[in-house]
This record gives structure tokens, sequence and C-alpha cells, in this order.
């Protein structure tokens, strides 16, 4: 077995924090909640022996999350028991310790879950705690802690780009040598996985720079500058998140088909 630990420095009061684990209209915003599926049922009994049940709807299929709280203690400790029968009979413990800060707070997530599982499970935790991160509002609505919060952001696209980097550095295995148009082709794929780390290495230059701004003091403002070309910018901003959400979407779906397809030829009898 495996011991994993994640922890997350939250722009958000620890309440805040805390209380979004057991409030059902936030907790199915983002726990377990997946880029390709639907939370169609979520429903949680937020007491020592109280269970909840989360339902993600992927592909038509449900996936079941299921628990019971063992431990709440507001707004510093919440351990429960998870359960997912889709995948595994097996029942993890996850004890969530979360200690206010100047600003916001720090959460630490510690579970076991078989080898097999780790590197998922820790992955699969941490981007939990990214997508909260930005459903919360920030306990002062500084400008260090508003960059602080776009940290994730450039952090998530930095995994992104470094997993494509290794697909495209592995796809040159599958080349034949010595043909005309392969040996075309992995040059390609060489120059794409250069430029793809390269490109990952600085944006995790800027997640740091971006989470280091936390506790930036706040300097005065003259709000009756905000003009027109202001509210403009802005407006682009909210709308290119709005597009980099929808085309990461439907890549994700493209995706999926293409694992499901992969695995389904894999298990296939020659």
């Amino acid at each position: 077995m495996a011991n994993i630990s994640v922890k997350h420095r939250f722009v958000a009061p620890a309440e805040r924090v805390y209380d979004a684990w057991i409030d059902p209209d936030q907790a199915c915003r983002f726990l377990f909640a997946t880029a390709t599926g639907t939370i169609v049922h979520c429903e949680i009994d937020a007491h020592v022996g109280g269970r909840f049940a989360i339902v993600d709807r992927r592909d038509g299929e449900d996936v079941l999350h299921e628990g019971t709280f063992t431990e709440l203690e507001r707004p510093w400790r919440i351990v429960f028991t998870l359960r997912v029968p889709r995948f595994s009979a097996a029942e993890d413990r996850i004890t969530i310790e979360i200690e206010p800060a100047n600003t916001g707070c720090t959460l630490t997530l510690t579970t076991r879950t078989d080898d097999a599982w780790a590197e998922a499970t820790r992955n699969g935790w941490a981007m939990i705690l990214d997508v909260l991160d930005q459903l919360l509002p920030q306990q002062a609505p500084t400008c260090g802690a508003g960059l602080a919060q776009h940290a994730s952001i450039s952090r998530r696209i930095a995994v992104y780009l470094s997993e494509l980097a290794e697909t495209l550095e592995l796809h040159r295995e599958l080349l034949i040598e010595n043909d005309r148009e392969s040996v075309t082709e992995d040059l390609v794929y060489r120059e794409l996985t250069a430029r793809h780390r390269h490109l990952a290495n600085r944006l995790r230059d800027v997640a740091d720079y971006l989470a280091q701004q936390r506790d930036l003091p706040m300097g005065r403002h003259d709000e009756s500058r905000w003009s027109d070309r202001h509210q403009k910018a802005l407006t682009r901003f909210v709308q290119a998140q709005d597009a980099l959400a929808s085309v990461l979407r439907g890549a994700s779906e493209r995706g999926q088909r293409m694992l499901a397809s992969m695995q389904n030829e894999q298990n296939t009898p020659a």
C-alpha cells in the first residue's frame, strides 16, 4: 500500500473550505466531478456516522462514490471512508486537515491506496483541490490573492503539455525505421516534444510566481479610472476562459473515446 499526501494553499478562509466538502450544492461542483461527466446525484448527511453518495454520469454510465463520515471538526478536520464500487470493492480512508493562515488556509489530504493506483489517486485529489480553489471566493479581495488563484490554471496547463510531450515521445517508438515518411514524422514529433516541454517548464515557473503573490500588499486603487477599455478587456478574458474550457471539454471527450477504443482492441482476442 502507498501513502498519499496532497497539500493545497487556498485563498479562501478555512471555514469556507471546510463547508464546501459537506454542502451538497458546493460539493457537486468539484467533488468527483469530471470534465466529460455530469454529477446527477449528490447527497451528504454531514454528521459523524452520516453517509454521502455522489454519482457522476459518464457516457451514460453512472459512477457512484459513497462513504461515511467518521470525524467532523469544523473548520479543522474531516475524515471519511470512500468506496467506488465501479472500480474496486476496497474502501479508502480520507483525512482532510485544514490549517488557517494569514491569507486563506492550507489543506492537507492524506490517504492510503494500492500501489498500482497511487499516481492516479494523487493526481485525482490534486485536480479536485484545484477545481475547489477556483470555485471559492477569496478571504479578502486583494490583487495578490487573485493572482495566486490563477496559479492552478497555469500549473494544470503545464501538466497537460508535459503529458502531451510524453505521448508524442512514446509515439516515436512506433515508427518504422528507415521508412522515408516515418523519418520525416519522427523529426516533427521530436521538435514538438521539445517545444511542449519548454512551454510546460515556463508555465510551471509562472504558476510558482503567481502562487508567491498570495500575500502581496494591496496597493491603493483609483476606481474612477475604470473605463470602457477595462470592461471590454475583462469581458474578452472571461470569454477566452469559456472558449478554452469548451475546447478542452471537446478534446477530453475525443481522448476518452480514443482511450476506450485502444483498450477494447487490447482486450479483443487475436
